[in-house]
């Protein structure tokens, strides 16, 4: 991206923040551009050809939104206050905005009438690229993530390494499993529930190779085994993550604690499967 004078020669003295209200204006006129640029006529039109002028209009693409915008927005959100969005856009709510933007970008898409064939990766990079200008200054920061569609919490920079590993050295399905915990766990609309459920998932993971990783640990640092065992699984075996019973720690920040517990299981997880794929493909 192309910096100017002031950004160029580190002039900018603070970062841009907004509220809700400005973030609602914003959003509008954001897509306003698209819309005006036809990205959403396959949403909520579909796609209609006159092959001659003798023809009759047919219809190539249903409306993805189907059977129509209207019912969609309606279903989805449970509110008859979402759509026309030029109409209710101001009244939205944080929940509601952020759950317009995730189905704007599933559905956004420019129909190419020469090649006929319907483009979505181009504007949807557009579309990104300008809506997280926007989240980025809401708030403590937000994020749409291109791979899922979610809206997420503005990581720090450790968190983002984490979300960013490809899992090259990870079995598919536990990487599934890491991805599928961490868009659950980040989501702008996660609660304290949902964020509990996805550490368990996490400690699950390494409890399915809990012996194995036992001695892979005690190996690389030389220690009884069983401190790293204690360590890993003290955590989620006595603060009210897996079991619920009257010995479990309930009364903590997990606000504060859940974070750490989430970010702790990610890079024990990580770390097990390089040193594992370290150790089973050496360099000599």
């Amino acid at each position: 991206m192309k910096q100017y004078y002031a950004e160029r020669n580190g002039l900018i003295q603070g970062q841009l923040s907004i509220d809700l209200d400005e973030l609602l204006e914003l959003f509008k006129q954001t897509y306003d551009y698209f819309e005006r640029k036809g990205c959403f006529e396959a949403a909520y039109k579909g796609v209609t050809i006159q092959r001659s002028r003798f023809s009759d209009p047919e219809l190539i693409i249903a409306p993805t939104m189907a059977p129509s915008p209207q019912v969609f927005f309606e279903v989805h959100l449970q509110s008859n206050k979402v759509w026309p969005i030029y109409e209710y856009f101001d009244s939205y709510e944080e929940n509601t905005l952020f759950s317009v933007i995730e189905m704007l970008y599933d559905h956004i898409a420019l129909y190419d009438y020469q090649n006929e064939k319907l483009n979505k990766d181009e504007v949807k990079e557009e579309f990104v690229s300008h809506i997280n200008k926007l989240l980025k200054a809401y708030r403590n920061g937000y994020y749409l993530v291109p791979s899922t569609g979610f809206i997420m919490e503005q990581p720090n920079q450790a968190l983002k390494e984490q979300l960013a590993y490809n899992g090259e050295e990870l079995p598919e399905d536990v990487f599934e499993r890491l991805k599928s915990a961490s868009q659950n766990y980040y989501r702008f609309d996660a609660d304290e529930e949902t964020k509990k459920k996805a550490i368990a998932s996490l400690a699950d993971v390494l409890e399915n190779v809990r012996s194995e990783a036992k001695e892979l640990f005690n190996s690389e640092f030389n220690i009884p085994k069983n401190e790293h065992d204690k360590l890993i699984f003290e955590i989620v075996n006595g603060y009210n993550i897996r079991h619920n019973n009257q010995n479990q720690k309930t009364d903590y920040s997990k606000d504060i604690w859940y974070d750490w517990m989430m970010q702790y299981y990610t890079s024990t997880i990580i770390a097990f499967y390089k040193v594992k794929h370290e150790n089973e493909n050496p360099l000599f």
